[in-house]
């Protein structure tokens, strides 16, 4: 009787000593200068309110604008290169003679976007898709590019001409047939990028 009496005291002590050290550690946790007390209780989100005259340092973020939207003042476009690392297009304000395809063309070959020489042999939109057959310079560019590349080569492109042409979408096809590259078929109307 005596040995259980011992195993009955140790158990308790022990229990006793794990339960102290419980309630230590949640009261040690709640008066830790600079955390705030865990209050349960629920309350509605305070919304502050705006002040009459706003100062320089409440004013609403800008829509995403091209850098340069209209340089000269006259016929302008914006069309979309690549940014340095070729990772992402930009959207960059450029003039233009006209909005003709050749126009727009041109202004990517000049930004670096497209290769020289690359042109636009026709085009037409039909229910929101356009679609442009391309020359074989393009291709033979989109074709002798990486994955990489090739993306801002096709983006570049579908970005600029749906903008300019308010299309949904953009078909790319080369003598009539869906362009082609080592990495993809483009049977398909491509959407623009953000």
């Amino acid at each position: 009787m005596k040995k259980n009496t011992k195993i009955i005291v140790a158990v308790v002590v022990i229990l006793l000593m794990v339960i102290g050290g419980c309630i230590y550690g949640f009261v040690l946790e709640k008066n830790e200068v600079g955390t705030p007390s865990q209050d349960n209780t629920q309350t509605e989100p305070v919304t502050p309110s705006k002040p009459e005259k706003p100062d320089d340092t409440q004013q609403e973020t800008p829509a995403v604008q091209p850098e340069n939207p209209n340089p000269t003042g006259g016929e302008s476009a914006v069309i979309y290169v690549p940014d340095e690392q070729s990772e992402s297009l930009t959207p960059v304000g450029t003039d233009v003679a006209d909005d003709s395809d050749k126009a727009l063309v041109d202004a990517l070959i000049k930004a670096g976007a497209l290769p020289e020489g690359a042109e636009v042999v026709s085009s037409s939109l039909a229910d929101g898709v356009l679609t442009l057959d391309m020359n074989d310079v393009y291709a033979d560019a989109v074709r002798a590019s990486g994955t990489a590349g090739e993306e801002m080569l096709v983006y570049s492109l579908v970005n600029t001409f749906a903008s300019a042409r308010n299309a949904e979408s953009v078909m790319l096809t080369v003598g009539g047939k869906p362009l082609q590259s080592g990495h993809n078929i483009y049977d398909y109307a491509l959407t623009p990028t953000n």
